[in-house]
């Protein structure tokens, strides 16, 4: 679609769904910032644009905007055909090149899959490529079998322990002592006969044979820095149990003050409040990046505890996004799924908001969030 429009124009700064060009001679840059833009919610480029925000305009010529839809179309998989319509501002003439969510993804141009983050556009990893891809048929990676997995590597008892815990949390109608493989049925986790990956992380008897990366990090270090260890442990098991046993590392590493208050009533307050730390801890282990190599990582310093787990953010999600309401999107729908049914989450996106006003009613400065690279 093709139009001209004479208005008054204030053009928005750069951003998640913003971008400006100077010039058509950018033209490999635009098309990457439609691919970028196709494989988040879409976007809008203004062309004829300088850095600083001047209109300087563009000249357009016969076939100019056709020679653009088709060097966009010809260099992006799936196809991308924006509309593209021209704006007179001031006597300049600007293109402005809207580009729709793509219902397929990833989207590559000249090969490589990108994606919109802020005001860049990022080069995916394999296996931000696999997830974005199995996301956009609505599978999540959790819910794929590994061929070399049977209902035999399964721990029965694991599997009782969690009907015993959903039913008492969540009131969930099932029987504690239902048959290994109808209860993995009842929660989706398996697929063809064959357990899916959220069913070895959360009931297999050895989860780290088949997924040796599955486990969590913990260390404390002397001072602020990451030179002298104190304590060290490595976590591995099932995911349920590494989210308790994370919890008794911070414990044993933080410490607690006693305080006699009021009609000497003992009130107990932990260095940083458990609550906020276990929902850091469980977020981590329950949306991590399971096809990448890193682990969940806890880290408890002098004046800091920070927790860290492989995979970027969800996306269309920024950091700041996390301190709004926001949509839950679970990397891993079963993962959620079953830890929901234990009130390990509560699938609302309201778990951050519950760590800022923990660590607010407990005095401390509010949490930080960081995403960098794959993390």
């Amino acid at each position: 679609m093709k139009r001209a429009l004479r208005q008054s124009l204030t053009l928005p700064p750069e951003g998640e769904s913003v971008e400006l060009k100077r010039s058509l001679g950018e033209w490999k840059e635009i098309v990457e910032t439609c691919a970028a833009f196709a494989a988040a919610k879409g976007g809008r480029l203004y062309i004829g644009v300088a850095d600083d925000g001047r209109v300087v305009g563009v000249q357009i010529g016969k076939g100019t905007l056709e020679d653009l839809t088709n060097k966009i179309a010809q260099n992006t998989v799936p196809k991308l055909v924006p509309a593209i319509m021209t704006q007179v501002h001031a006597g300049a003439t600007l293109i402005v090149v809207d580009v729709a969510e793509s219902t397929t993804k990833p989207v590559t141009a000249f090969g490589r899959a990108l994606r919109r983050s802020g005001r860049t556009n990022q080069v995916l990893s394999a296996s931000e490529i696999a997830e974005l891809y199995l996301a956009t048929r609505g599978v999540t990676w959790d819910q794929t079998a590994r061929p070399d997995g049977t209902l035999d590597d399964i721990d029965p008892d694991k599997v009782r322990r969690f009907l015993a815990r959903a039913r008492t949390e969540r009131q969930w109608e099932i029987d504690p002592e239902t048959p290994v493989e109808r209860a993995l049925r009842q929660l989706n986790l398996v697929q063809n006969g064959q357990p899916t990956i959220a069913a070895l992380l959360l009931f297999g008897k050895n989860p780290q044979r088949f997924l040796v990366q599955a486990k969590v990090r913990c260390a404390r270090f002397k001072g602020d820095d990451e030179v002298e260890v104190l304590d060290l442990k490595v976590i591995e098991g099932d995911i349920i149990g590494q989210v308790e046993e994370a919890m008794a590392f911070v414990r044993r590493n933080t410490s607690m003050a006693v305080k006699i208050e009021g009609r000497l009533e003992r009130t107990e307050r932990w260095e940083y409040p458990l609550d906020a730390v276990r929902e850091a801890i469980t977020n981590a282990v329950c949306h991590r990046d399971y096809a990448a190599s890193g682990n969940v990582q806890v880290r408890i310093f002098d004046h800091s505890l920070a927790v860290s787990n492989p995979g970027g953010l969800p996306a269309g999600l920024t950091v700041e996004d996390l301190r709004k309401p926001h949509e839950s999107k679970p990397r891993n729908k079963l993962i959620a799924d079953a830890f929901f049914l234990i009130k390990y989450i509560e699938q609302f996106g309201t778990g951050i908001r519950r760590m800022i006003d923990d660590c607010g009613g407990a005095g401390l400065p509010e949490p930080e969030f960081e995403s960098y690279g794959d993390s």
